[in-house]
């Protein structure tokens, strides 16, 4: 059964939508495989580790130091653009990530005011980040 335009688009939007909060969880959890599964395997990140093809950025997130214990992804609801019937959109999210060192760490805890601005693609049926913008708009020491 063919699904109506509008109604393919809405759920397409919805698939969107989700995408952030699936990297935020997958990242929170330090659930590198989850993360993989969102990104294009073609893709880029232009973020903290610099421009990335996206399998350098998972090696990364794999290897990488860790100076966070732990942190939290509060996202706000993203801005979608996106054509019905269209394979590829945009997308831009702002967030608060909050940033927690190991437990009896001396040094403060971070918070950050985030932006990801997000190419997303549809491949083998499901939506992934083709091209990612990571922006940190601002960074406090918490509790400050």
């Amino acid at each position: 059964m063919a699904i109506e335009p509008d109604l393919a688009w809405l759920r397409d939007v919805e698939h969107l939508r989700a995408l952030p909060q699936r990297y935020s969880r997958a990242i929170d959890e330090r659930n590198i495989d989850a993360v993989a599964t969102l990104f294009h395997p073609d893709g880029v990140v232009d973020g903290a580790f610099g421009l990335l093809p996206v399998p350098d950025y998972i090696t990364n997130l794999r290897t990488a130091e860790r100076v966070f214990d732990r942190s939290m992804h509060v996202l706000g609801d993203p801005l979608i653009d996106l054509l019905p019937n269209d394979d590829t959109g945009r997308m831009d999210t702002y967030a608060v990530v909050y940033q927690l060192r190991p437990e009896g760490s001396t040094e403060a805890d971070l918070v950050l005011g985030m932006r990801y601005v997000d190419e997303v693609v549809r491949h083998h049926g499901n939506w992934v980040i083709s091209h990612r913008k990571t922006t940190t708009l601002w960074r406090r020491p918490w509790p400050g």
